[in-house]
This record gives structure tokens, sequence and C-alpha cells, in this order.
């Protein structure tokens, strides 16, 4: 069903690089105006960011353009009064306001919860920090490496005996993101019933001990820290990352039942240690796992891993090829989807944007990510109804800059 439940709401968007912007491309997603305060005193590190010692420095390149996908851009120098003014003006033409900054810094300028809902008393206003807006540790900042290592993450990444090690993809800046659109989307039909906003408090190291549930239970109900388990999994063995035939190419294989152990044994073709006593069983095969492990190996390295992913699944085994990133973004039923899609940005011209993860008209139509202050005209004189002389007047003031 192609709706946009979100038509009709404005947000303004107070935040700096992953967690935040995540959010606010999300909602952009499900058809809200979603308007980012930037300055050039402090840019966004997104625009930044230089992947490669060879990329172009370039405000509009690169990372930004991915997670502030479908937004708009105004540029407000929020270390002066009158940008202090301007922004609690452009507050009382919106719904809702996000943040991702340290609890600090939005009451350190007189932008509390309290002082907002005085200018708009429905407002609904979304924190996104690391740690919470509460509790001792509130005024830390961090980034998503560290977040995940104090929630929790990467103490139960690495292989048994091994050191921890961190995820490599840094969950914590899109779980944020999700977790802060979600609480977004029950504030609103909150105020929608009761015509009441509220301050959602989101912490983004507690989004990253959501996705550890079996540990925290492990500690919990048995008192006992889980140990480190690599690919291995509590019930099904064999089950991990195996290697194939070429250059770093990997098979990942799951075997929950005996009947798929069967299965298994006979695409492999039988061969003899399948019918050992020490594979015999669902608990016979965790057991003994290492030396199972190495011998599903001697047989897939033999195979490209797409030839053991087809040959499995036909026999009704969990497999699926281990794609790097080339692969990815040209496997088949990803292009199908259109998951990855084509944008003609301003300045970036053509380029490759993944968008979210849900297909609908929305995530077909939306504009590239914006320009600094791109939407000054439209924010300043639009919405907030300024003339030329005073957009003239703030600008060689830079209090819009």
């Amino acid at each position: 069903m192609n709706i946009a439940p979100l038509k009709g709401i404005r947000i303004v968007s107070l935040t700096w690089v992953w967690a935040g912007p995540w959010m606010g491309a999300m909602l952009a997603d499900m058809g809200a105006e979603v308007i980012k305060v930037e300055t050039r005193q402090r840019l966004d590190a997104q625009r930044v960011v230089k992947l490669t010692k060879d990329s172009v420095e370039d405000l509009n390149m690169g990372q930004f353009n991915f997670t502030n996908r479908g937004i708009k851009s105004c540029t407000i120098n929020m270390k002066e009064p009158e940008g202090i003014e301007t922004f609690k003006k452009l507050v009382a033409v919106c719904d809702a306001v996000i943040t991702n900054f340290a609890p600090r810094v939005l009451p350190g300028w007189g932008l509390g919860y309290e002082e907002l809902k005085k200018i708009k008393p429905d407002l609904i206003m979304v924190t996104l920090p690391a740690f919470g807006s509460i509790g001792p540790d509130k005024d830390y900042v961090s980034y998503a490496s560290t977040i995940e290592a104090v929630g929790g993450l990467n103490i139960s990444f690495g292989y048994p005996g091994e050191p921890p090690v961190l995820s490599g993809t840094y969950p914590a800046d899109p779980v944020g993101g999700v977790y802060g659109a979600a609480a977004f989307m029950a504030a609103l039909i909150y105020r929608n019933e009761t015509g009441k906003g509220q301050l959602v408090d989101v912490a983004q190291s507690e989004g990253v001990t959501s996705l550890i549930p079996e540990v925290i239970m492990e500690q919990v109900m048995n008192g006992r820290t889980r140990p480190r388990m690599g690919n291995r999994d509590d019930i099904m063995a064999p089950h991990g990352c195996y290697p194939c035939k070429g250059e770093d190419k990997w098979v990942a294989i799951a075997v929950g039942t005996d009947e798929e152990w069967k299965a298994m044994c006979k695409v492999m073709g039988n061969p003899a240690w399948c019918k050992d006593e020490k594979f015999v069983d669902q608990y016979s095969r965790w057991k003994n796992q290492d030396e199972l492990n190495r011998l599903v190996a001697e047989w897939t390295k033999n195979y490209g891993p797409y030839d053991v992913q087809n040959l499995m699944q036909k026999a009704g085994v969990a497999a699926g090829s281990s794609l790097d990133i080339g692969e990815l973004v040209r496997d088949p039923h990803v292009v199908k989807r259109g998951a990855i899609f084509q944008q003609n940005h301003k300045v970036a011209g053509e380029i490759n944007i993944y968008r979210s993860p849900w297909k609908s008209a929305l995530t077909e139509k939306n504009r590239p990510a914006p320009l600094l202050g791109e939407d000054n005209d439209y924010v300043f004189k639009k919405l907030l109804g300024m003339s030329d002389s005073e957009i003239m007047r703030l600008t060689e003031k830079k209090v819009i800059y």
C-alpha cells in the first residue's frame, strides 16, 4: 500500500554524523519534511570525510549523500543570539525536534525541552545521545565503536579463547536511528490521540545492548558470562562460514536437524566420515564441531560459494554465499528489488544510493541529500516569512551561516 503516514509532518533536525541523520532519512522516507540545521562553523563530519586519500575534498560527496537522502538543509549559526531566536521561530512551525547532540548542548543554548515546549506546547522531541539524557554517563560523547563496547556488543564478538573484536560495521548508529524513528511514531500516535507532545530519550548504547538478549539472559538467569563463540551456534552444527574455491570466497551453512544433516551428507556424496559416531546426532555434532567444521571445509573448498548455496538449498539445507560488497551490489536479487538506485545529485552527479530496507512509492521518489544551506530560501522566506532584506542582514551578520 503506497501511503505517506507522515505526510504533513515537519521535523527540525539538529543532528551530527550518523544516528540522527539515519533517523531523519527514515522519517523522510515515510513522508515527513525533515529540515536539517547546519552551520559552516562546524560542518557535519559526513560532509568532509574522505573515504580514501584520493577522494575529492567536497562538501557534497561521500557518506553524507547516503545518510541524509530526502531531507532539506538550512544554515543557522547557533552561537549567535539571533541564531537561537531564528531556531525558535523554526520550532514554532514544526511538529518535532530530533537531535543526537550530547544532553548538555541544547539546554546550554536555552533550548531544552521545557523551553521549547513553551514555544510549541504539543512538541515532540526525540534525543539520541550516546548514553541517554539521564544517568552518571549522560554527558559522555562517543563514536559507534565505543558505544558498542559500552553496550556489551563487542565483548560477545570473537572466537573462543581469543580477545573480543569490534563488529566492523558499527550497528550503533543505524540501530539508534531505527529506535528513534519507532519512538517518534509512537509519540506521534500518542499526540494524535491526546493532543500532548512528549520528550523521548533514546540511548544508543542501550540500543546496542538490545542486540544481545541471549548474553543478558545467561547472566541474569544463570549468573554466567556467555563465552565468545565465533561462528558457532548454541544448538546447530555444522554452523559457520566455510571456505570455497577462489580467493577469499566463503559460504555460510546452518544445519538445524538430523534430517537436514542427512540431506547435507547426501549432497556431499555421503563420505564415510558422515557415519562416524561423533556425528550421529545433533548433540554429538555440536560437541565435535571443530573436527566437523574441518571436514566440511575440505568439501566446500572444491566448489564456488553459489554452487554450494544452490546445492544445499535444493536439498533443504540453509546455506548462503558470503557476498563481498562488489558481489552484493551486483547480486541479481538486490538489483531486481532496486535496493541500490541511482540519483542525480546537483554536485556529485549520478550517484548510487542504498534506499531504505522497505520498498514503496515513497522510497522511489526521495530527493538527493541537500547541499549545505540549499533550502535557506524555503525555510527563511516561506516558513518563517522573512523579507529579502532581513535575510541579507542575518547573512551579513553570519547568523544565517
